[in-house]
């Protein structure tokens, strides 16, 4: 069948009850993307795995876009007025209404959806695909179930390092590891003990599901970071944002044992200065590496 589809302008302020009163009104799933050109990011220190970006309800777009799908048979003039009634007419910016033809929503979720290689020596894959023919060490993560499938600069960046490095019985700190991501990467990649931690407790149960699903409980230890000693560590990576890895630039340092590895994500071009500044201090650190608008980052421990 046929879908009719909403899309609305608002700001940061409104966009979560509009989300709502949608829901409320009969929409069968609602959305948020940016409208205005700002980077997404969080200064009060939440993991920016990519899921956790284009979803935290705590900061959104100055303008953001809410697309709403609708029964055909909705009454969308009177959910308007419903709408601006209920936030303000002023909130609501413009809006466009648009007919879709029924086509195979699911098929065509899973097409976008496909395996990903890095360095031809691990591969993330949604559970619907094929497994690699050449057995290459696969992951096996559907998106949608957890913060982090590989896709967004900043995860990608970080297997990159992995893959491209011996971790061979090394000891790995997945620090803010959302969706447990990394720290699946790692132990796949021949690390002896990955400690995976977060304080997000959904991001917590993400990842105890997808250590479970691949067979890894053996090798990782998942835990909140406030529930875990962590062990000094031959390699860190803390896909988090800027200002927490500033504040937690001294505790990382502990934690890393002399001529280890730290490799630091989350962290916007405009900002890989500052943090080399910062960790600079402690560590020897390499030039930054570029992903669209984000950074990685590697250092040694001095």
């Amino acid at each position: 069948m046929a879908w009719l589809q909403l899309e609305l302008e608002t700001n940061q302020t409104q966009a979560e009850e509009l989300s709502e009163l949608l829901e409320q009104f009969g929409a069968v799933s609602v959305s948020l993307t940016a409208s205005s050109d700002e980077p997404l990011f969080d200064t009060q220190g939440q993991d920016p795995g990519e899921d956790q970006i284009e979803n935290n309800n705590k900061k959104l777009w100055q303008k953001t876009r809410v697309i709403a799908l609708l029964h055909p048979d909705s009454d969308l003039d009177i959910m308007l007025v419903c709408l601006r009634d209920r936030i303000g007419a002023d909130n609501i910016y413009q809006h466009k209404i648009e007919l879709l033809k029924d086509k195979d929503w699911v098929g065509e979720f899973k097409a976008e959806h496909q395996p990903l290689f890095f360095s031809d020596r691990v591969c993330i894959s949604p559970s619907w695909c094929d497994q690699p023919e050449n057995n290459l060490p696969t992951l096996v993560l559907d998106p949608g179930l957890a913060f982090g499938t590989g896709a967004h600069p900043t995860t990608s960046l970080c297997i990159e390092w992995l893959a491209e490095n011996d971790l061979s019985n090394k000891v790995v700190i997945d620090y803010g590891c959302g969706s447990g991501i990394l720290a699946m990467v790692a132990a796949l990649l021949g690390a002896r003990k990955v400690y995976a931690v977060d304080i997000d407790e959904q991001a917590i149960q993400a990842a105890r599901e997808n250590i479970n699903r691949n067979n890894l409980t053996d090798k990782i230890v998942m835990a909140h970071v406030d529930d875990c000693e962590l062990p000094v560590a031959d390699v860190m990576v803390a896909n988090i944002l800027m200002n927490p890895l500033k504040d937690l630039r001294e505790k990382f340092s502990q934690l890393i044992r002399p001529e280890g590895d730290i490799i630091l994500s989350g962290i916007l071009h405009v900002q890989a200065e500052e943090c080399l500044d910062a960790y600079g201090a402690c560590f020897n650190m390499d030039e930054p590496v570029f992903n669209s608008e984000w950074t990685r980052l590697h250092g040694i421990k001095k």
